[in-house]
């Protein structure tokens, strides 16, 4: 039909995230960009899913750090079950042997336009990975806010600020309770998922605070950090309570 212009196919998603501010907000993104996409909270759950429903997505997207089964052994039983191009993400570089074992990464924040020039990408060529958000003193960077902004409407945005605001509050106090027992690998591990979240969202402060943590061991300077994180919580509810997004 002349003068109609042939809408790209693009390939079903399945994502597969434990962080719940990512498995709300990439779908929202990518689903506007015209992929379609369902969700896992883990290993098992995404391995359920295609199982029961028979249904074999195009790529599938799984976070390199989660509960239970996870990496390298999550890889090897999505490919017993699927024939999808896995693609791993993360907020942090991933090792060897995950990256050996998938068929791309992608640094978080994921966005459309990462998961197309992958799809487009030749096979073996490497794809730009994103350095994440320059520092700012800002407490969300306002190019995230920005394409958030473009993409939906400001309820949808204050929704997801509300959300990120109430996961970080939460994550906090289960961070001071590993704190106070010294589990650095409690700590690590809830440190890697707040930098995951907000950098999902352009929080940079909280971000680069969490990633300072996650890879600390010395308990003296936890504290440091999670003051940087509890300032960015309540920036963050500030801004909320004034009527964000404006």
């Amino acid at each position: 039909m002349s003068g109609v212009e042939q809408v790209r196919q693009l390939p079903s998603i399945l994502l597969i995230d434990d962080d719940v501010i990512s498995r709300e907000v990439m779908p929202m993104m990518l689903e506007m960009h015209g992929f379609t996409v369902e969700t896992a909270e883990d290993g098992d759950a995404a391995l359920r899913l295609l199982q029961d429903s028979g249904k074999q997505p195009g790529v599938i997207l799984m976070d390199t750090q989660m509960p239970g089964l996870s990496g390298v052994a999550l890889v090897q039983a999505l490919r017993a079950d699927s024939h999808a191009r896995i693609v791993a993400i993360s907020a942090s570089e991933p090792g060897e042997a995950i990256r050996q074992a998938v068929d791309g990464f992608l640094l978080k924040p994921v966005q459309p336009e990462d998961v197309i020039a992958l799809l487009d990408a030749a096979e073996g060529a490497p794809v730009a990975e994103k350095s994440g958000t320059a520092e700012t003193a800002e407490v969300i960077d306002p190019v995230v806010l920005g394409k958030f902004k473009a993409m939906m409407p400001a309820s949808s945005v204050l929704e997801i600020y509300a959300a990120t605001a109430t996961d970080l509050k939460e994550r906090l106090a289960a961070l001071q309770t590993a704190m106070d027992t010294g589990n650095s690998a409690e700590v690590a591990q809830i440190a890697h998922a707040i930098k995951g979240a907000c950098a999902m969202v352009g929080l940079s402060g909280a971000r680069e605070a969490a990633a300072r943590l996650e890879i600390s061991n010395v308990p003296v300077t936890w504290p440091e950090e999670v003051v940087q994180l509890h300032i960015a919580l309540r920036g963050l509810e500030g801004m909320l309570g004034d009527g964000f997004p404006a």
